[in-house]
């Protein structure tokens, strides 16, 4: 089995675009123009290929919704932090390795000074072409007819070449600025089919054990979002493989549960960050903020396309057999045996774990609790019974996952 890395990056960028105004697209957007001005340059294949990828992850290395509003503005004071940590980030998984140094570079300016040491054409040309597109959707307007805003956005840009954007690249984009098409597609429902359609040349596919890598990569996104959490997609991925392989699931079904556990709760970026952390009690209106994480996990994973079952693994985790669960209140027969596992895995890993509101439970309350699940038909009993005599055997070996 293998994936489109393409596809899968783009689908993957939503989780880094969430903010208080709910799910954007700045990274499909900025792959967009960028993909846009390398054609409008004629670039090849392999440059395009990186610039794909770059752009589609270039702010993974914001922490917090306050820094991405930070970077909102047309003009930073320091925007290299998250270049920094983006850039370390991606040198920890293989077939991302040759982008980390045009993440590390993307607001890099053209006159300098800059961390990397870097002015004018040293600077990677993929890392000037992303930073030119970045400021373009920065400039966009949140409404209205974009048509009536280009003249004022090409200016706007055109302003900034030669101290903050390369001046060639400036011209390149007022000639891709002249198409009402360009404009048009950036702000349309018909994003993502244009950008599959531009990354049709792109061609990478992942094996299970790329997936995997790039799994870990999220599931460290999403486990840092709170101290509470940390480290907290790895174990329920590591007990779900183990589980599952107990169950009978051949090879490369237990390493799609990992996979699935690693990206179960990929939705939870779209919580505030205070929330996360919140030592009191949910007010209703918060509580219904954290019940749609699991969607967006389904519909994010669902973006990527292939394997359908990883997004209902990754995303069901919520649910109950009864049909009372969330958020799309499916039944026992709709659930099958690997969304089951991870449910599972996820109730008993959260037990565990120290919570703001509570710290985390004793074995015999988990397992007074999991029976208790059993009985009102929330969890999978025979699932149930195997987690609790595997995590009898690995003890604590589990927690130093």
């Amino acid at each position: 089995m293998s994936v489109d890395a393409g596809r899968l990056l783009w689908a993957l960028s939503l989780c880094l675009d969430f903010s208080a105004r709910g799910v954007g697209r700045h990274h499909q957007r900025v792959a967009f123009i960028s993909l846009s001005i390398a054609d409008e340059m004629g670039l090849g294949d392999d440059i395009r290929t990186l610039l794909f990828m770059a752009a589609t992850v270039h702010d993974i290395g914001v922490r917090e919704w306050g820094e991405r509003e930070i970077l909102q503005r047309l003009e930073v004071a320091d925007p290299w932090e998250h270049c920094r940590r983006g850039c370390d980030l991606l040198r920890e998984v293989g077939f991302l390795k040759p982008v980390a140094d045009t993440v590390f570079s993307h607001h890099d300016r053209w006159a300098g000074p800059n961390p990397s040491g870097l002015t004018g054409e040293a600077i990677p040309l993929p890392a000037r072409i992303i930073h030119l597109a970045d400021r373009v959707d920065v400039l966009l307007p949140d409404g209205g007819c974009v048509l009536e805003h280009r003249a004022a956005i090409v200016k706007q840009v055109v302003s900034l070449a030669g101290r903050i954007l390369a001046p060639e690249l400036v011209d390149v984009f007022s000639r891709v600025g002249e198409r009402e098409s360009f404009w048009l597609d950036l702000v349309s429902g018909f994003l993502s089919r244009r950008l599959d359609e531009m990354g049709s040349g792109i061609h990478i596919r992942l094996d299970l054990a790329s997936l995997e890598e790039l799994a870990a990569l999220f599931a460290r996104l999403i486990d840092e979002k709170s101290r509470f959490t940390y480290r907290h997609s790895q174990r329920v991925a590591a007990l779900a493989a183990e589980v599952g392989s107990r169950l009978g699931f051949p090879p490369e079904e237990v390493a799609l549960l990992r996979v699935a556990g690693l990206l179960h709760d990929l939705g939870k970026l779209s919580i505030p960050d205070v929330l996360l952390d919140k030592p009191a009690r949910l007010t209703p209106g918060e509580a219904l903020l954290f019940r749609q994480h699991p969607y967006y996990t389904y519909h994010i994973l669902r973006e990527a396309g292939e394997p359908e079952r990883l997004p209902q693994w990754a995303a069901y985790h919520h649910e109950r057999l009864d049909g009372t669960g969330y958020p799309f209140r499916l039944t026992g027969e709709k659930l099958d045996l690997g969304a089951r596992t991870v449910a599972v895995c996820d109730v008993f890993v959260a037990m565990c774990e120290d919570r703001p509101y509570r710290p985390g439970l004793s074995r015999s309350e988990i397992e007074a609790f999991l029976s208790e699940q059993v009985r009102g038909r929330a969890l999978d009993g025979d699932v149930v019974a195997l987690v609790l005599d595997v995590t009898r055997e690995l003890g604590e070996a589990l927690c130093a996952v």
